[in-house]
């Protein structure tokens, strides 16, 4: 009881504190006192024909080559003109600068301070302007490490939002790709853009959206992961529920089909709802070969997690309880090769995964060069050790190499680390009861993907309605001449991907 009341005692001080600043009389004296802790905020004061004005920035987030000359040479140029009293409808009607503008907000000033924007103090009671003058740090659009280009575009998103939405704009240039924005943290203010196709997408989804967006109350957004936890109904869910992109031109090719994209300030990748899981198997690049060799890739994707999903557990169910059921040569081959391990064969094929997941995890957060040689060389030199120190037997290095190397042929980080999760969950079942267990663990997991749902699209959506149409799609690629139909379960507004011209003519 204790609790709620010092967290309600906080939350109306916190109000208190809020009311406060939208209440304070607004000037150069009440921000140096609120800012006294932050030195990059300078306070430039000059006179102009007896006027003394104060120029309040955050040295770093402006272009110093319009603070220094472009709005110096504005104002002198409005004082020479205007040497008397001067009005608040005097500087709003003749002081050229495209992006001026009035605030009375202590709360918005210091946004607009850290957002790059320069605030004029010209001694107007309760009045600051201000110019948006900002030049934040940033790098170009270049090639993204976890997405190969092979034949596509190799620009990427980068961490300035405005950017983001530019690279996605110059690709669609029709009035029916929108954005709505808002921001979402109490300190970091981090802006938060949804994006669609007006006359496309679900406007029922885009209220949804919206509806959770505007209840996360948090301090501050700086990652994907913060809004996905917040953003989903269920925050401990095992399995992606949105994916991720850092491409703007796959970014473009899931608007087209009526999905909404979601690009955060200070993040290098868009999250895209609503997905079902086959749409985490697709390539930004496979619109850019033929549909004979994407369908190829499609399904060596499909048969991939399969095999990294499963294949230990048969292993284990094989060599623990089912050994009749192996030829008479592979046995002997297998009982050959175990010849010396002390270990059972569950504790093995854990123990190899381990470190496989190790070295995994190792490459990654090495430099790229580094990574590399160490996944490869320190895999191999381990793997060999194991096998003569008698802790594996070469047919098990063999399975758990096949099955993480299956694993990579996935595009979706967030799906390869819910893979070796859903492997540990089959191997487990599997060293308990055997096939019984392996297909009890599948049938667990498949139960649990079948109710998942983003915003009112299954996650099994393509194979879970019997719809040979969108069975067909879903599994392989067809030309795009025969790809007419936007996904049917997104109930969008426009479901044909040709003009009207042309489906009359179809039709007649």
């Amino acid at each position: 009881m204790k609790f709620f009341k010092k967290k309600s005692l906080q939350k109306n001080l916190s109000i208190s504190n809020d009311n406060n600043k939208k209440s304070t009389v607004i000037s150069e004296r009440v921000l140096r006192n609120v800012l006294k802790k932050c030195p990059d905020i300078q306070f430039s004061s000059t006179t102009y024909i007896h006027h003394q004005i104060t120029y309040i920035y955050c040295s770093g987030l402006v272009n110093t080559e319009i603070l220094y000359n472009t709005v110096p040479q504005s104002i002198d140029h409005f004082f020479f003109v205007h040497k008397g009293e001067i009005t608040e409808e005097q500087i709003r009607n003749y002081l050229h600068i495209p992006t001026l503008d009035v605030i009375d907000n202590l709360e918005v000033a210091i946004t607009d301070i850290f957002a790059g924007k320069l605030l004029i103090d010209f001694g107007i009671n309760g009045k600051l302007f201000t110019i948006d003058i900002s030049e934040r740090p940033q790098r170009k659009p270049e090639e993204t490490a976890t997405e190969a280009t092979v034949k596509g575009p190799r620009d990427n998103f980068i961490e300035d939002i405005n950017v983001n939405i530019s690279l996605i704009r110059k690709r669609l240039r029709t009035s029916s790709l929108a954005f709505e924005q808002t921001t979402i943290g109490k300190r970091s203010q981090t802006k938060v853009a949804i994006l669609y196709m007006d006359d496309i997408a679900n406007m029922n989804v885009l209220k949804e959206i919206k509806n959770r967006l505007s209840t996360i109350d948090i301090d501050g957004l700086v990652t994907t992961q913060q809004l996905e936890e917040t953003f989903n109904n269920t925050p401990y869910a095992v399995f992606p529920r949105h994916q991720y992109t850092g491409k703007p031109d796959f970014a473009v090719q899931t608007l087209l089909n009526g999905r909404f994209v979601i690009l955060i300030d200070g993040v290098t990748i868009a999250l895209i709802t609503p997905i079902n899981f086959f749409l985490l198997l697709k390539g930004s690049e496979d619109k850019e070969v033929s549909y004979i060799f994407s369908s190829f890739q499609r399904l060596i994707r499909i048969s991939g997690l399969f095999l990294s999903a499963i294949l230990p557990g048969i292993w284990v169910s094989l060599t623990s309880f089912h050994q009749d059921q192996l030829p008479i040569s592979l046995l002997a081959t297998v009982v050959e090769s175990r010849k010396g391990v002390p270990l059972p064969v569950s504790i093995e094929v854990i123990l190899m995964l381990l470190l496989f997941e190790l070295f995994k995890e190792a490459g990654l957060r090495l430099p790229m060069s580094i990574g590399q040689i160490l996944s490869v060389v320190g895999g191999l030199i381990i793997g060999d050790a194991a096998i003569s120190a008698g802790l594996a037997s070469p047919v098990t290095v063999v399975v758990i190499a096949l099955s993480t190397l299956s694993t990579f042929n996935l595009n979706d980080q967030s799906l390869i680390g819910t893979l070796s999760l859903t492997r540990l969950f089959i191997i487990i079942f599997s060293s308990l009861f055997g096939f019984f267990g392996m297909f009890t663990a599948i049938f667990v997991i498949c139960a649990y993907i079948g109710r998942i749902n983003t915003f009112g699209v299954s996650y099994l959506e393509g194979i879970s309605l019997l719809n040979i149409s969108d069975f067909i799609k879903t599994i392989i690629k067809i030309p795009s001449t025969k790809y007419t139909k936007r996904p049917k379960a997104l109930e969008l507004n426009d479901v044909t991907r040709t003009g009207e011209e042309n489906e009359n003519k179809k039709k007649s």
